[in-house]
């Protein structure tokens, strides 16, 4: 089982599977076949980058083209009609939702927590069933990209990993999950729950290869243990049960601490990649970066120098051993793409259009700003998401529910799509003062609708 795995892995897997917590499981033969028979397919997100823009062309595209037919040339009235939300939702009231995020606690298995968080606690008030019964509103017509985060998900127990909890309820419905987890509560039993329930991926924080930093990040040496071991207890569920899934995605928060070991940690993650995946293995062990936010992180934050080296040099690093990683993969010259490329979530100023330099941007990111350049003069993704807090709170996308503006409904009482629709006029307030925390997923989505919009009406002004 374990030859599928690099030579340098295999011996710390092989200690793994000699410890008690995997010998119960692996004598527990009609666990393992349950496992297997009743393993859910894991699903592909919907596209966000694409999905957006069909649907405002679909619900707006005939009333444009009559508008051009009038005689109406001017381009950006055009756009701004054809991305017109509150028209498109006049008589669609299960539009596509693509996007659910839910916080369903902000309590943490850390204690103190991370030296970056600043996750603002909210009291647990919604009901698992409340949940589940928001997870069914959003699958209908188009099952989302339903993203389970918290705090730390996994505190929930069974109600989230087991085999009636919130995951194998969600991917149940055709949805792909996700489940934000720090990994240490990951034990050899609940790895095969989650293989089990049809997640697609785990996010998982780490930061640094080095261990002394980690552990000042973490807050302590036995975390970091943790965490590897929560990690690999994933890899051996996988291969026990027979699935590629959940995928394993990496959030890095980039600090003045660990930012010029990205390289180094690159090269850690990669060596967890199966060998007999070829190149479709690339997608496991993404590496996201995020650089620091948090008013309070101040003291942590990289300079403009330290950021402008970062994107500089530190990336020729990671991409020249991106490049390294693929040779090892089998892969020609021919066939090699920048690690950029492959994997977006990898570097944020290359991820989007920011409209400035490089030095221009580094000197923003030092004081904390970096989506600023990259907003767009309106936002046309926030009503196919929708993010719940703990309480209910709904807001319009993560970033929203990080800052913590002004919630746009209740999803305690109300319906996903009913808030959304009554916050419609709201929407014009966006980008507004919280959107300078956008996510850089959120920038890029922006960004494709807008092109894809304008290129629509090009194409109409041309025919």
């Amino acid at each position: 089982m374990l030859e599928c795995f690099w030579p340098s892995e295999r011996p710390r897997l092989g200690r793994l599977l000699r410890s008690t917590a995997w010998r119960a499981v692996l004598e527990d033969e009609a666990f393992i076949r349950w496992c297997r028979e009743t393993r859910l397919p894991a699903a592909s997100p919907p596209s966000q980058l694409r999905g957006v823009p069909a649907y405002l062309i679909r619900a707006n595209g005939d009333r444009v083209s009559a508008m051009v037919a009038s005689g109406l040339r001017d381009r950006a009235k055009l756009v701004e009609a054809l991305g017109d939300w509150r028209t498109a939702l006049q008589d669609d009231p299960r539009h596509p939702l693509l996007y659910l995020g839910l916080t369903v606690t902000t309590r943490c298995s850390f204690r103190p927590r991370c030296l970056y968080c600043n996750q603002i606690a909210v009291n647990d008030e919604l009901t698992m069933e409340r949940f589940k019964e928001l997870i069914a509103e959003a699958a209908s017509p188009q099952p989302p990209y339903v993203y389970i985060t918290g705090g730390e998900p996994l505190l929930l127990g069974e109600l989230v990993w087991g085999a009636d909890g919130l995951a194998a309820f969600a991917a149940s419905l055709g949805c792909a999950v996700n489940i934000n987890t720090n990994a240490a509560l990951l034990t050899p039993r609940i790895a095969m729950h989650l293989v089990r329930s049809g997640v697609s991926r785990l996010h998982v924080s780490l930061d640094s290869s080095d261990r002394a930093v980690q552990a000042v990040l973490f807050g302590g040496a036995g975390r970091v243990a943790a965490v590897w071991q929560g990690i690999r207890n994933i890899m051996l569920a996988r291969e026990i049960i027979g699935s590629d899934h959940p995928r394993i995605h990496i959030n890095c928060v980039v600090t003045n601490r660990n930012m010029e070991q990205v390289p180094d940690t690159l090269q850690a993650l990669w060596s967890l990649r199966r060998l007999t995946d070829g190149a479709s293995s690339l997608d496991d062990f993404a590496f996201h970066l995020i650089p620091i936010g948090g008013s309070s992180n101040a003291a942590l934050r990289p300079t403009a120098a330290q950021w402008l080296r970062f994107y500089s040099e530190i990336w020729d690093q990671a991409d020249r051993a991106w490049h390294a990683e693929q040779t090892r993969r089998g892969l020609s010259a021919q066939e090699q793409r920048p690690l950029a490329e492959v994997v977006p979530f990898a570097n944020p100023y290359l991820r989007v259009d920011h409209r400035m330099s490089l030095r221009e941007y580094s000197e923003l990111a030092a004081t904390g700003v970096y989506w600023q350049g990259a907003l767009c003069e309106r936002c046309w993704v926030a009503p196919s998401q929708a993010c719940v807090l703990p309480d209910g709170a709904q807001h319009w996308c993560g970033g929203h529910a990080i800052r913590r503006p002004a919630p746009m409904g209740d999803a305690a009482s109300q319906g996903l799509r009913e808030n959304i629709r009554r916050s419609l006029p709201r929407l014009e307030e966006l980008p507004g003062p919280h959107c300078v925390g956008c996510a850089g997923a959120t920038c890029a989505i922006n960004q494709a609708t807008r092109s894809a919009l304008y290129g629509h009406i090009a194409a109409l002004l041309d025919a």
